[in-house]
């Protein structure tokens, strides 16, 4: 028998037995009750006793299981108060660390973008600088060359101008000089 036709069958039995008080009830009023219907409305009342007794039991532990749950559910919407409360901190949390690590990345894009920019005038500069050095060691051989052909037409002079030495040339072009205005004022 399932719970719902044991409470349908209480049911039935608990109006059969107030029928019965009813009853009973208005015979004992009337005074014509007589001694086996009073053990009988005794029985009777006192089972409606008992019911009423374990009704309040019932309706009692219900009432303390509901009083219960009501301090489950207003601790549980505290919770849920409590967790939303969490979410949108952390919502808002997440949203800094968000706008922080783009500004982050744009910062470390824009410093890369610096440093590529460095590199290439950098290396720009280097090509200039490597491409003035060649020039310039270009320009220092060739006024090398130019220097030993100057030392070497000065040796030829000196040479010829009959000089035993570089230091003396001036002295022998002095010379040279004198005997030339010399023979020029004799003859």
């Amino acid at each position: 028998m399932s719970r719902r036709d044991r409470a349908i069958d209480r049911e039935r039995g608990r109006e059969r037995r107030r029928e019965l008080l009813a009853v009973l009830l208005s015979r004992a009023e009337r005074g014509v009750l007589l001694p086996d219907e009073a053990r009988l409305l005794r029985t009777m009342v006192e089972a409606e006793i008992a019911d009423g007794d374990r009704a309040r039991r019932t309706t009692g532990g219900q009432n303390a299981a509901v009083r219960r749950l009501q301090a489950r559910v207003e601790a549980a919407e505290q919770a849920i108060v409590e967790t939303e409360a969490d979410r949108d901190r952390l919502a808002r949390d997440v949203a800094t660390l968000h706008d922080a690590l783009g500004a982050t990345a744009r910062e470390a894009f824009a410093e890369r973008k610096r440093h590529r920019a460095e590199v290439y005038e950098a290396h720009l500069l280097l090509e200039t600088a490597e491409a003035r050095a060649e020039q310039a060691e270009q320009q220092l051989a060739e006024q090398e060359a130019v220097a030993l052909r100057y030392g070497n037409w000065l040796a030829d002079a000196q040479r010829e101008c009959g000089a035993p030495n570089w230091p003396q040339l001036a002295a022998t072009v002095r010379a040279a000089v004198r005997r030339a205005d010399e023979g020029r004022s004799a003859a």
